[in-house]
């Protein structure tokens, strides 16, 4: 698999065709901005992208002009502007995100557990939307994050269905990379675990992405039976005995039936046309 994350490899791509190089950088830099918790500095940039210093000024110089980023003069970083929230409200729009978050927030009233949209991204899954629990005992999490889909059940949904499957797991090292204790340890497991997962309609992570979190997701399906996207409930181990998976796979399934509905059938469903909605930081 190729080394680096997707924006590193996007910043370092070769210069054809013309213009590609230099696209990839600003989308690098933009999904930066997305995933960083707080403003993001030009020395960051640097070092995550490996742009020499005066590329990276040139790079947030003309998207601060777009109005894609804005300077924080407090803290000289940068975060998303307010063209880049336009285009993301308008991206989510045309994909029927605004109408499947309703159906998230009613999932999650129904279970008050966090209820993620998941989306796959290559040979990773990426939140794209997320109705956070508001249970004391909780796992913090935020639109963009990235995980393997080895290991989650958002990834697990996601290839379940996938016509890549077979040839995804099979590129796989023959000892996967252990996230945690439970991580799946074998490319052979991972397909047991697949076929588990068509039979019954959803998958189930126990603790194998991150420690003390369980979650269990369904795919979302176009009317040909591609998964564009992942429904996921995120729950504290504690709070997710089998029983209780037997009793929330029901309604899981029936949700994400919902949110099939109502996204698009002939549009591809990839985080970077989320990557732009979300709301920018007061300066």
């Amino acid at each position: 698999m190729a080394a680096g994350t997707p924006h590193e490899r996007a910043a370092k791509a070769p210069d054809s065709p013309a213009g590609t190089q230099a696209i990839g950088r600003a989308v690098a830099v933009l999904r930066l901005c997305v995933e960083a918790e707080g403003d993001v500095q030009v020395t960051e940039i640097v070092s995550r992208l490996g742009l020499t210093p005066g590329t990276a000024h040139r790079v947030v110089g003309a998207l601060a002009a777009e109005g894609l980023l804005t300077r924080n003069p407090a803290t000289e970083g940068y975060y998303l502007g307010s063209t880049a929230i336009l285009l993301g409200q308008a991206a989510e729009r045309a994909l029927g995100a605004d109408r499947a978050m309703p159906l998230l927030k009613q999932l999650n009233a129904e279970t008050n557990e966090s209820v993620n949209l998941v989306v796959r991204d290559g040979d990773e899954s990426v939140v794209v939307m997320r109705v956070q629990s508001t249970m004391p005992l909780r796992f913090e999490q935020h639109p963009g994050a990235r995980f393997p889909l080895y290991s989650t059940a958002s990834g697990k949904a996601l290839m379940s269905v996938a016509e890549d499957a077979d040839a995804y797991v099979a590129r796989l090292p023959a000892h996967l990379p252990q996230v945690t204790a439970n991580t799946l340890a074998t490319p052979g497991e991972l397909a047991e675990e697949l076929a588990r997962t068509r039979e019954r309609g959803y998958s189930v992570d126990n603790e194998e992405n991150v420690e003390g979190v369980s979650s269990i997701g369904a795919p979302v399906l176009d009317r040909h039976g591609r998964a564009q996207a992942a429904v996921v409930v995120q729950v504290p181990t504690v709070r997710l005995p089998a029983t209780r998976i037997s009793e929330l796979a029901p309604r899981l399934l029936e949700i994400a039936g919902e949110v099939a509905e109502v996204l698009p059938t002939d549009r591809t469903m990839h985080p970077a046309r989320f990557a732009l909605g979300q709301v920018p930081k007061d300066a």
